[in-house]
């Protein structure tokens, strides 16, 4: 059986328009947290201020300069990066290129949402806020307390995770091997940190996201299973009392249109600010999705070859170690975590969204509602998407096309491999030939 909610009976009065008793907001107190633990690490670059008792964010330009600093520091070791010399093989050299290159990618995405789009902030915590407001009605109390703690316990373990990472890393390419300048060395892991933190914060919103929507569910199958209703009138659920062509509602008089909203209208309400706040998400975090992916895709593959060198031609004397295949595996699990994480959490999300839909249909054909006068509600229902700006859906299909291009990739690199020698007494004998021919 359905959890049942109840609506919030308000004090007698004669004016309807009387506003509901507030309570503190505690997911305003929630997401002002979640954006100190990761303002601290330059993904956000906004300020906090109070009007009128509500946050607003507003760019820090001190923020913003630090941010710009980083972006443009970490673009210079790259280009620096390409004029020193290193004493591997011409086809691991390459990969390694590759590696810097995407991650300085994925670390310019994540730091450009957060130097650019910080004003968006504000619209997604006002979208959250009416959402909270209009299920607060029906006594519909989100758990933000478990709220807090879950994405403490998330945080920690994250945190603690990358730090046991950057340990182990520096002490494999500092202390065991002393070829690797440190500045070099933190400049690679730099990027990694940042955009694997900003993976976080996205699935953190959108998994906030799915709990309001699994709640609208079960108040909107409470609505359709239960008839306690009833004293609004069998006919006030209407789809169409949305969104108007207009802009207004004509079908509704003088009188109906300074009367408190019908319980409907707040269902609808709800489902319309929930729409709206996944494509906030969504185009917010789609950069981030399609350079971070980007770079994953590629660290996952080379570092796949670089456990097959391991295992197959691996020996101390060419550089090879248990310790640097333990490392490799370890990027292995992080880069893999991070992957699963997103679609996963937006996969639930798009199956909440197809039973908000099927419960609207219900609703609708229970009240004699036509159709065709309500098509758009599902159609626009079924058209949110989590998306990396439109190049592929972040869902399960989207991993088999990682998995299918990891496999392809790392057979160029084994073919590659096995065509450039990777000796350097082979090299020099290669050279000396080409000079002979001269």
């Amino acid at each position: 059986m359905p959890k049942l909610f109840r609506i919030r009976t308000q004090p007698s009065s004669k004016n309807h328009l009387q506003p509901y008793p507030q309570k503190p907001d505690e997911f305003s107190e929630l997401f002002l947290m979640m954006i100190k633990c990761f303002r601290q690490f330059g993904l956000y670059t906004v300020r906090i201020r109070y009007v009128k008792g509500h946050p607003r964010f507003e760019a820090s330009r001190v923020l913003v300069v630090i941010a710009v600093l980083i972006l443009l520091s970490s673009w210079v070791v790259l280009v620096v990066s390409f004029f020193l010399q290193y004493r591997t093989p011409v086809v691991t050299g390459v990969a390694n290129h590759i590696q810097f290159i995407t991650n300085v990618l994925a670390l310019t995405a994540s730091l450009g949402i957060a130097i650019f789009k910080g004003n968006e902030l504000n619209g997604i915590l006002q979208d959250f806020c009416v959402i909270d407001d209009e299920l607060s009605y029906f006594s519909v109390r989100l758990p933000h307390k478990q709220l807090k703690k879950g994405f403490l316990r998330f945080y920690v373990i994250h945190v603690v995770f990358l730090i046991v990472s950057i340990l182990f890393d520096g002490y494999v390419m500092l202390i065991m091997s002393t070829e690797t300048p440190i500045w070099l060395w933190f400049f690679h892991l730099l990027p990694f940190t940042l955009y694997s933190l900003a993976f976080m914060n996205a699935f953190m919103m959108i998994r906030w996201v799915k709990l309001r929507i699994n709640l609208l569910n079960t108040l909107i199958d409470q609505y359709h299973c239960y008839p306690m209703f009833n004293e609004m009138g069998h006919n006030n659920f209407k789809l169409t009392t949305i969104i108007l062509m207009n802009g207004g509602e004509d079908h509704l008089t003088p009188k109906d249109a300074v009367e408190e909203p019908t319980i409907s209208t707040r269902i609808l309400t709800i489902v319309s600010r929930t729409i709206d706040l996944a494509t906030r998400l969504e185009s917010y975090n789609g950069l981030l999705f399609l350079f971070g992916y980007l770079a994953l895709f590629c660290v996952t593959t080379i570092q796949v070859y670089y456990c097959y060198l391991h295992v197959a031609i691996g020996s101390t004397s060419k550089g090879f170690s248990g310790v640097s295949l333990a490392l490799s595996v370890l990027i292995i699990v992080g880069n893999m975590i991070a992957t699963l994480a997103i679609p996963y959490i937006c996969e639930q999300v798009g199956d909440e969204f197809k039973t908000l839909m099927s419960y609207l249909s219900k609703l609708s054909m229970r009240y004699g509602q036509n159709m065709q006068s309500s098509i758009w509600f599902p159609n626009l229902i079924s058209s949110i998407k989590f998306s990396a700006m439109g190049f592929f859906n972040m869902n399960y299909s989207m991993l088999s096309g990682f998995i299918a291009g990891l496999i392809t990739y790392l057979i160029i690199f084994i073919q590659f491999n096995a065509i450039v020698p990777a000796d350097d007494s082979t090299q020099q004998l290669v050279r000396a030939l080409k000079e002979k021919k001269q």
